[in-house]
C-alpha cells in the first residue's frame, strides 16, 4: 500500500500559564492512498490537533509530516459555524474555484450540488435556509470543489440529528468510491468509525495507544483503554447488550499539564502495575498490522 501521508515522531506543545501542555506526544503513523483511517479517543486526546497539523493549520513543535497529496481539504464539526452566513451555497462552493481561476465554475457548482444530493435551487439559498444535514452537504461540496485527494473529517456528524448521521456517512462512503478519496475520520462514535474505516488509531492524552485494522481492533483490542472504549459502545442486539461486561474506568483524565514517567493511562488502567507508572511502554507490533503501546497487552 502507498502512504499518502506520514507522521514521524510528531509532537505539538503549547505553553499555558508557564507550564508545558503536551497536546500531541511522539505520534507516528501512515495514512494509505484510498483508505479511511479512523481516529478515536476522549475529548482532549489530541485528535483534532493532529487533523489541524495535517491540514497545515498549525505547525508541529517537532517531528516530521510527509505529504504525498497535492490538494487537501477539511470538513468541520459544526456545519453552521463553518459556513459564511452572508454567502449563498453557490457562492461558498464557487469561492475556491474563483481563487484558482477554474473555468466553467457554475457547471462545477451544479455538478457538486448534485453529487451531495442537493437540488439546483439550493445554489441561491443562504445557510439559515437549510437543515443541519443539508448544511453539512454544502460543506462537503465545498471541500470537493478542487478535486482533493485527502480530506480530514473532523467529527462531521456529531452536531447532526441521529436520523441524519447515517445519511452523511453513506454520502462520504459513496463519494470516496466515486472520487478515489482518502479520509482521516475523527469521531467519538465507534459504530460509525467501524462502518467507515479500514484502520483505527486510538489516542489518549496526546499519545497513540493502539493502531490496527478495523476488523482486528474491534475483535481483539489489546490496550486496556481500547477495551474500555469498546465495552461502552452500544451493541444493536438487546440480549448481547444486556449480557456484555462493561469496563468502568475510575478517576478523571489527568491534566495534559502534568508530567509523568510511565504510561499516560496508568492512573486509570485496571491492569496497571508499578512498571506502568515508571516506564513508558514501547510501540510494538503484537500481530500483523496491529500495534499497541502497553506492557501487558497479551
Amino acid at each position: 500500500m502507498t502512504p499518502l501521508l506520514k507522521l514521524s515522531n510528531v509532537h505539538k506543545h503549547y505553553v499555558v500559564k508557564k507550564k508545558l501542555l503536551r497536546a500531541v506526544e511522539n505520534v507516528s503513523f501512515e495514512i494509505y492512498l484510498g483508505e479511511t483511517l479512523g481516529l478515536v479517543g476522549e475529548s482532549g486526546s489530541g485528535k483534532t490537533t493532529i487533523g489541524h497539523m495535517l491540514m497545515k493549520l498549525i505547525k508541529p513543535t517537532s517531528g516530521e509530516i510527509t505529504f504525498g497529496a497535492d490538494k487537501m481539504q477539511m470538513i468541520f464539526q459544526d456545519p453552521y459555524g463553518s459556513l459564511n452566513p452572508r454567502m449563498t451555497a453557490g457562492e461558498m462552493i464557487e469561492e475556491p474555484l474563483k481563487i484558482y481561476k477554474y473555468p466553467k465554475r457554475k457547471e462545477r457548482v451544479y455538478d457538486l450540488l448534485e453529487k451531495v444530493g442537493l437540488s439546483p435551487a439550493s445554489i441561491s439559498l443562504f445557510p439559515h435556509e437549510f437543515s443541519g444535514g443539508q448544511r453539512q452537504r454544502i460543506a462537503i461540496a465545498r471541500a470537493l470543489a478542487l478535486y482533493p485527494q485527502f480530506i480530514v473529517c473532523d467529527e462531521p456528524i456529531s452536531a447532526l440529528d441521529v436520523s441524519i448521521q447515517a445519511q452523511i456517512i453513506n454520502l462520504l462512503k459513496k463519494l470516496q468510491e466515486e472520487e478515489g478519496l482518502t479520509y482521516l475520520f475523527i469521531s467519538h462514535d465507534l459504530s460509525m468509525v467501524k462502518y467507515l474505516s479500514n484502520r483505527v488509531a486510538v489516542m489518549y492524552l496526546g499519545h497513540l495507544m493502539e493502531l490496527g485494522t478495523t476488523e482486528m481492533l474491534f475483535r481483539d483490542p489489546r490496550h486496556p483503554y481500547t477495551q474500555a472504549l469498546l465495552s461502552a459502545n452500544p451493541i444493536p442486539d438487546p440480549e448481547v447488550e444486556r449480557n456484555k461486561s462493561r469496563i468502568i474506568l475510575k478517576g478523571d483524565i489527568p491534566s495534559p499539564l502534568e508530567s509523568f514517567q510511565g504510561c499516560p493511562f496508568a492512573s486509570r488502567c485496571p491492569k496497571a502495575q508499578a512498571l506502568c507508572r515508571m516506564v513508558k511502554p514501547a510501540w510494538e507490533e503484537v500481530a500483523p498490522d496491529h500495534h499497541v503501546a502497553c506492557h501487558f497487552s497479551g
